[in-house]
């Protein structure tokens, strides 16, 4: 069973310490991720800790995500109300 993650956690993973992203209902820990992220650590700091599902798939196609979202998933979104 995957983590449950609720919007009280998840705000608190918006730092290059620890980041955490919400897409499509599912949590990813892209704190390894930032120095490799090819639109640079800002952009994705900047949507941490809340859901980025908008702001992903206006830059990326689900290939990116199938290529490095399986590593980085922690868990699921448990809260229905938006960020």
């Amino acid at each position: 069973m995957s983590k449950q993650v609720d919007s009280i956690e998840l705000k608190k993973h918006k730092s290059e310490d620890s980041a955490w992203v919400v897409v499509d209902g599912k949590v990813y820990d892209v704190t390894s991720f930032l120095d490799d992220h090819p639109g640079g650590k800002k952009i994705l700091l900047k949507n941490c800790g809340k859901d980025a599902s908008e702001s992903f798939w206006t830059y990326h196609g689900e290939k990116v995500l199938e290529k490095v979202g399986k590593d980085l998933q922690i868990g699921e979104f448990k809260d229905s109300a938006k960020l």
